[in-house]
């Protein structure tokens, strides 16, 4: 089982970039994103639930320094949705700012397009829009 596998959790990913990637203490961290060390080190080992809003797992991500195409940072936002079954917060305010998003989703999801069909799409669209 490779690195994908140990980080299927948002704690597990936010601790291995806070500590791997950014260098950062966990109190400094706590204290970046205005969080309790102790409520910061429950996330990171499963006993409380990742934030919900998107602006808290923006500042987290920000304060990791993921830039906005960070593959890592869009990771972060949907395992914190999975561990709730939520919509990612990210998405779920995509969706309210754009009024056509309901009718792309209703679109791909009437076309039931595979992940890899998807992932296409979306590529497709990063080129080409």
């Amino acid at each position: 089982m490779g690195a994908e596998h140990e980080n299927r959790t948002f704690g597990k990913l936010l601790k291995k970039l806070r500590i791997e990637e950014a260098k950062i203490g966990l109190r400094a961290f706590a204290s970046m994103i205005n969080m309790k060390p102790s409520n910061l080190s429950n996330i990171e080992t499963g006993r409380i639930a990742p934030p919900a809003s998107s602006e808290a797992i923006k500042t987290i991500c920000d304060s990791l320094g993921l830039s906005s195409n960070d593959p890592h940072r869009e990771k972060l936002f949907d395992l914190a949705a999975k561990s709730k079954n939520r919509i990612p917060a990210d998405v779920a305010d995509a969706v309210k700012k754009q009024r056509g998003i309901p009718v792309l989703v209703r679109t791909v999801a009437n076309k039931q397009l595979s992940e890899k069909k998807l992932r296409e799409l979306a590529e497709y669209i990063k080129k080409f829009y």
